[in-house]
């Protein structure tokens, strides 16, 4: 076993031994510490909340902007407590759940289901929740470091939940499973390699949006459901929230895109201090490395 892939089990296994409140609490300061201390994903925080909500004063934005690092690090350090014991009877019982019959009234017209979710709340929590309920395929965009991609894997890894790598093959998968009439699920807020996107409003400025989720509901013509898991105070700790996001989009790509980008605005508007505000979003795309000697393509 990999030096990195003991310590890391070993740092999660006492993390995740923890009571789910402390690692909250524990949370809220490493957010407070990150706040006080110069960096670039506060900066980015910043410029980014003052792109999506102008109408924020100086003093509210950095306001949503320390809470949006609290909740980043809340997250992160509620992980453990999760991946040490990913079992359906645990997860349900801190969620207050949506009402599954629609969805398996959707699942049941043989179509299968596409599943979208910005990075807002606790986005990892959704694959044990489907999974809990349906089969599922997700797309996961591994670390660069191979120990590393391999342990995130195994942990995201449940009894009806098929980790997929976001490449050709991750992409077949997903085709696969919807004709199969089963659910697949993404996070299309992130920016694609060049190629890959199309250039999209996202909260008023162009941000460079992936096409798949368009090509895959066109090509199967299945239902897209947008789906969150969102804290709350109280003795739910999570409450999921859902709306269908309805179909079919334009064939223009640039208008379903955009169209995509306004349903994944109001997922965060539902809960702004909890989204990624510190992701590069409005950056220019990665080009596609050329696999014969790494090199990107012209």
């Amino acid at each position: 076993m990999h030096i990195g892939t003991l310590f890391a089990k070993v740092v999660f296994a006492c993390l995740g031994a923890l009571p789910l409140s402390f690692l909250r609490t524990l949370g809220v300061g490493a957010g407070w510490l990150l706040w006080v201390l110069p960096g670039s994903y506060k900066r980015r925080t910043l410029i980014n909340l003052a792109i999506a909500f102008p109408e924020l004063n100086e003093t509210q934005r950095q306001q949503w902007a320390r809470q949006s690092i609290q909740h980043v690090c809340q997250m992160f350090l509620e992980m453990p407590y999760w991946w040490r014991d990913w079992s359906a009877e645990r997860v349900t019982a801190h969620t207050e759940m949506i009402d599954w019959k629609i969805l398996d009234e959707i699942l049941a017209k043989g179509k299968g289901l596409i599943l979208i979710s910005p990075h807002v709340g606790s986005y990892e929590l959704l694959g044990s929740l489907i999974s809990s309920r349906h089969s599922a395929t997700v797309l996961f965009k591994p670390p660069r470091v191979a120990w590393l991609r391999d342990f995130i894997k195994s942990l995201r890894t449940l009894n009806q939940l098929r980790v997929v790598p976001a490449d050709a093959s991750g992409v077949r998968a997903l085709v696969k499973a919807l004709l199969r009439g089963q659910t697949v699920g993404l996070l299309p807020d992130q920016v694609p390699v060049m190629g890959d996107g199309e250039w999209a409003p996202f909260f008023g400025q162009d941000a460079y949006t992936m096409r798949l989720v368009h090509r895959l509901q066109a090509l199967t013509g299945a239902p897209v459901i947008m789906l969150c898991v969102l804290h709350q105070p109280g003795e739910k700790l999570y409450k999921m929230e859902y709306w269908e996001v309805p179909t079919p989009w334009p064939e223009d790509p640039v208008a379903a895109l955009t169209f995509m980008n306004q349903h994944l605005e109001r997922a965060i508007r539902l809960a702004p201090t909890q989204y990624l505000w510190g992701y590069n979003r409005y950056r220019q795309p990665n080009q596609r490395k050329n696999k014969s000697d790494g090199r990107s393509e012209p």
